[in-house]
């Protein structure tokens, strides 16, 4: 299966053929879909550029929404690993400090919605679905990860991947799961990204040190909850995470005041002097909050954008996440709808009954499972991160407008109703091959 390259785990048990599936890119998404394909009987390699080995706190915090806080203890995570706070509040104020929406979402959750909504750390969710990934214990045969490990080049006809070094790696499926700036996508489209108008910065501040303090406890309490400032053209989200011990944020604003051109940077190092001079309006109590930040926290990230592309599949390979459907973050959708991806893919793949001629057709069921849904995320979050002024008051915003949509949706029942409907179809027109 490969040219002096990395090697795919042996799996010799069970019916059917095990598909050798080498996953680019091993983000949220990719350890996903490993996860996901390896509980389906799959051999799989997953492959990053990054050095795999560091396993610190680093990194931001992430939504896990109702969507899908149903899928991952169904593959095996533990959410206690995850110091995940629970969304139970939401407080939205201008960016003087008035008050917008003040929010009760606990009593929301009993009564709508089946599953929690939870902030935690991108490294712990990202360590946890990693251990679950490669575990001996869970079903199938471990995921094999390997880093340091550049993709150059993707053949979707012959299966086949190029490293840097010019070794080669053969699969029966490719899944590209190399993010926004993806490598596998050429192998399907050329479109561009651009630059959305927008750039974040992102910090975190130890919670201990915002309530220890008059000024600012009042917007550190009470525990779990998600807080937005909002001005015309720019915002702040803060909410907690890691067992509500770290208070992350998230700064939008013009990336005209951080950004000359379009960046491939997605963590530029910046100073909490920039973070200050750009959100000099807002609140007081609010930048004396930012003069907390830990240093080391402090990145700077550009919101580049992407058209819909026209297909996500061909041939063997298959996108997965932002490579498929960049997400901007207004609907803290972009990880959860990555993970929605790996379970339609796993769903149309099972190994009892997946021939390897079948793979084109069945990636491209995938494509069709999964793209209106897709590409209405990616729609709600552009209108959700449109600027106010005009018509569009401050005070009429309301960040959970689309809550509903992406709320109420099981994508593991969705994918096996679309896939038990394909069967149907394959079997009334007298293909039994499967």
């Amino acid at each position: 299966m490969t040219d002096a390259g990395p090697t795919f785990p042996r799996y010799d048990d069970g019916p059917g053929p095990s598909l050798a599936v080498l996953i680019v890119g091993a983000g949220i998404g990719g350890l996903s879909a490993a996860i996901a394909l390896r509980r389906s009987g799959h051999c799989v390699l997953v492959l990053d550029r990054a050095d795999l080995s560091s396993t610190g706190m680093v990194g931001a915090a992430i939504h896990l929404c109702p969507n899908i806080t149903g899928i991952l203890p169904r593959w095996g995570v533990d959410m206690r690993n995850l110091g995940a706070s629970h969304v139970s509040r939401y407080l939205a104020r201008a960016y003087d400090g008035r008050m917008i929406q003040d929010l009760n979402l606990a009593e929301e959750h009993s009564a709508r919605w089946s599953n929690p909504w939870l902030m935690v750390h991108r490294a712990a969710l990202h360590k946890e679905l990693r251990r679950v990934a490669t575990a001996e214990e869970g079903e199938g045969v471990p995921a094999v990860l390997e880093g340091n490990l550049n993709v150059v080049g993707v053949d979707p006809q012959k299966g086949m991947v190029t490293l840097e070094g010019g070794e080669t790696v053969l699969a029966d499926v490719i899944v590209g799961a190399d993010g926004i700036y993806s490598k596998t996508r050429d192998a399907i489209s050329a479109l561009p990204l651009f630059r959305s108008g927008k750039a974040a910065f992102r910090f975190m501040i130890p919670r201990l040190a915002a309530v220890s303090d008059a000024e600012t406890a009042p917007l550190a309490t009470p525990d779990d909850t998600f807080s937005l400032w909002l001005a015309d053209d720019r915002r702040v989200i803060m909410y907690p995470c890691h067992n509500n011990e770290w208070l992350n944020f998230v700064c939008v604003h013009p990336d005209t005041e951080s950004h000359t051109a379009l960046s491939d940077e997605w963590n530029r190092e910046t100073t909490l002097e920039n973070v200050l001079q750009v959100f000099q309006t807002f609140e007081p109590r609010l930048l004396a909050l930012f003069r907390k930040a830990d240093p080391a926290t402090l990145k700077l990230w550009q919101l580049l954008d992407m058209d819909v592309l026209p297909s996500w599949t061909t041939d063997k390979l298959a996108l997965l996440g932002d490579a498929a459907h960049p997400c901007l973050p207004y609907q803290a959708q972009g990880g959860a709808q990555a993970i929605e991806d790996a379970a339609a893919l796993a769903t149309v793949l099972p190994r009892d009954a997946t021939m390897l001629d079948e793979v084109p057709e069945r990636l491209k069921l995938y494509e069709n499972i999964r793209f209106e849904r897709a590409r209405r995320i990616q729609h709600y979050s552009r209108l959700a991160g449109q600027d106010r002024g005009g018509k569009k008051k401050v005070e009429e915003f309301d960040a959970l407008q689309f809550k509903e949509y992406n709320f109420n949706h099981n994508e593991m029942e969705h994918a096996a109703a679309a896939y038990a409907e394909w069967l149907k179809v394959r079997e009334e027109r007298g293909d039994t091959s499967s």
